[in-house]
């Protein structure tokens, strides 16, 4: 109980602080609403029996006219501010959610280390925690309704109470007896009902997988070659049955309660009218007092039950909460031994960065199912490093290591002689231009795909800074008079729009992003499309949007490594889905390519390998052999014996 109540209150502190950063003034609407609620109440239960009262005493009709028209214009004016308030308690629940917990939670996906964010574990408290704030009727949004409704239950039942006990403690003692047995049932429920989250987070990712993937481009040419419509429904059915029969537990937990709070009401009730009724007939209370009492038992009835559903709605939405605050506070990474301080970080990104690996190994699951063993490597500065091996080899994973997305679990990677894990994430990252195997677009312009992470022109390009580069390229352009800052022939880059080769207006420093489209191949094809760099990548998100062929999205991703430009370039199968012709004119500019730079190249297609200083070949997680192209061919080993089979469909004895 104390670990519950702790959690309660730290997830109390954490909300209302969001909250107060959001806007300060919502976390005084709470106490606004109960005090406003409270004070209705007291009005509705007093002025009937003000009015009895009057026309009992035979009071004159233009005083009991005066008094009957004060209370209710009271009565309206404190029941307009109680809507005010409520109102403004739900808009600002509304706001909260859309404005402050949403964009933190798709924060978070994007920040999180990615070993947690693509373990199990991160799956489910992403999914619980996307639960809590996925709709804006349950979930976190309630919890600043639960508490106002909690809090005007508690005050109101304060209030109401101390009336009731002034016609008999005994009343008041029963009515609590019997709201105990309806809050002792309501708090199980409400905990069975927990339990039943991260069940629910597994059959809701079951749905939105189903739901995002099946409904895309190229989703949809395979569904309909292989006529999957049929098993794509009977899998969509399976998994609405898995959420319908989650959802079914739930509710059966809510109609148990709402029978039990049924009882429970006719019960309290009935005992105190009968009393009430008892007591009017024995002479001992006038019609206003009559009056008075039921109002006030029926209220403190009322405000039990307030209790009771804010109490319970308040344990949902907190629960909901513990899974937002677990989900945000989740970090896989232990803290750094010896952190690196910036300044050396941008030190070492300004050159070619070394690395070595000592007794590496890493598993995704237990310590038996080992995806690299002990893995000894030094990689030199400005070293062209190609790994080859078969499907499984460890490959990916080697590349993650390396970048940082994942790490050891023996072992350490050195960086220019400074452990990995010393780094600050974001410092260490930038010493990457990457190329993934799987790799994506955003639906935006293809200049912003291609300067996407460059964050107001600080990124280095070629040694300098981006307007270093642009300098540089001006330069090779025609010449750039360094005191005027002008291009030959041209206006200010600061002040306006250059003019590209076919007359359109281009930003200032287009010819860099021009240059890595060169360089990848790309450039023809953008500059035949009407808007150029503009052009979006998606058709249905722009009206002149277009969609590029797997190859020319891959040339894409590449001139955007080229772009970043760091100081070491990673390419994990680069060419896979280009043909021959393109890949052949990639592999003759790779020297151009990785000049000054550390780069590692990861194929299937050993040919490619040929461009690479030295070659690793990877077999179940080690790495079984090391050298040249010629010296691991002349050894006749497992890469010799790959090579062979590739080359062997190539040849013309073969053709």
């Amino acid at each position: 109980m104390k670990q519950n109540l702790k959690s309660i209150a730290g997830n109390f502190r954490y909300l209302f602080r969001e909250l107060y950063l959001f806007r300060r003034g919502s976390v005084f609407l709470p106490v606004l609403g109960s005090v406003s609620q409270i004070f209705l109440s007291l009005t509705a239960v007093w002025l009937p029996k003000l009015v009895l009262d009057l026309v009992e005493s035979r009071a004159e009709p233009g005083v009991l006219l005066l008094r009957v028209t004060s209370g209710s214009a009271v009565l309206f004016a404190v029941s307009a501010v109680n809507a005010v308030v409520h109102n403004r308690i739900d808009s600002c629940a509304q706001v909260f959610l859309y404005t402050r917990l949403k964009p933190m939670w798709e924060e978070k996906m994007m920040v999180l280390d990615y070993e947690a964010f693509s373990s199990p574990e991160g799956k489910v408290r992403a999914e619980r925690a996307r639960n809590a704030i996925d709709s804006p009727n349950f979930g976190a949004v309630t919890y600043l309704r639960s508490v106002t409704e909690l809090t005007e239950g508690l005050g109101g039942l304060f209030a109401l109470g101390a009336l009731v006990c002034m016609l008999h403690p005994l009343v008041l003692a029963a009515l609590f007896v019997l709201f105990s047995v309806e809050l002792f049932y309501g708090v199980r429920s409400e905990r069975r009902k927990h339990f039943l989250q991260e069940e629910r987070a597994r059959a809701n990712r079951k749905l939105n997988y189903m739901a995002y993937h099946t409904r895309g481009f190229r989703e949809g040419k395979d569904i309909r070659v292989y006529s999957m419509t049929g098993w794509l429904r009977k899998a969509a059915g399976e998994a609405v049955a898995d959420k319908d029969m989650v959802e079914k537990k739930a509710a059966r937990q809510n109609y148990g309660k709402m029978v039990l709070n049924g009882l429970l009401l006719f019960l309290r009730n009935g005992c105190a009218y009968i009393y009430l009724l008892w007591r009017f007939f024995q002479g001992h209370m006038t019609i206003g007092d009559f009056s008075l009492a039921f109002s006030a038992v029926n209220g403190v009835g009322g405000f039990l039950a307030r209790v009771v559903q804010g109490y319970s709605g308040f344990m949902e939405s907190d629960n909901y909460v513990t899974d937002f605050c677990l989900f945000m506070e989740w970090n896989m990474r232990e803290g750094k031994k010896n952190p690196v301080r910036k300044a050396q970080a941008v030190q070492i990104a300004e050159k070619p960065v070394s690395f070595t690996w000592e007794n590496v190994s890493f598993s995704y699951g237990g310590r038996d199912h080992y995806v690299l063993k002990n893995v000894n490597l030094t990689i030199k500065a400005g070293e062209k490093l190609a790994i080859v091996g078969a499907n499984g080899a460890g490959k990916t994973t080697f590349v993650k290591l390396l970048c940082g997305m994942i790490r050891p679990k023996e072992g350490r990677i050195l960086a220019a002689g400074v452990d990995a894990a010393d780094f600050d994430e974001e410092e260490y990252w930038n010493l990457f231009s990457a190329v993934f195997q799987k790799s994506g677009v955003l639906p935006v312009s293809i200049r912003d795909n291609i300067v996407s992470e460059v964050r107001q022109c600080e990124v280095r390009l070629g040694g300098g800074t981006v307007s270093d580069k642009r300098e540089a390229e001006a330069q090779r352009l025609g010449g750039k008079d360094r005191k005027s800052g002008q291009l030959s022939g041209s206006r200010p880059e600061n002040i306006a729009r250059e003019k590209r080769l076919d007359g359109a207006e281009t930003m200032p420093g287009d010819e860099a992003v021009w240059r890595c489209l060169r360089l990848a191949n790309l450039e023809e094809k953008v500059r035949s499309l009407p808007e150029g760099l503009d052009t979006c990548l998606g058709k249905g998100i722009a009206e002149h949007g277009t969609e590029l062929s797997g190859g020319q999205l891959q040339r894409l991703l590449l001139a955007r490594a080229l772009y970043r430009d760091a100081s070491v370039l990673v390419l994990d199968e680069p060419t896979a889905a280009l043909d021959p012709i393109a890949e052949s004119e990639i592999y003759e500019s790779y020297n151009r390519l990785t000049e000054g730079k550390t780069s590692v190249f990861i194929s299937h297609r050993l040919a490619s390998t040929r461009f690479c200083d030295r070659i690793l070949v990877m077999e179940n997680g080690e790495i079984v052999e090391s050298g040249t192209h010629d010296e691991l061919m002349m050894r006749g080993g497992r890469y010799a014996e790959m090579y062979h089979v590739q080359s062997r469909y190539y040849t013309e004895e073969t053709l």
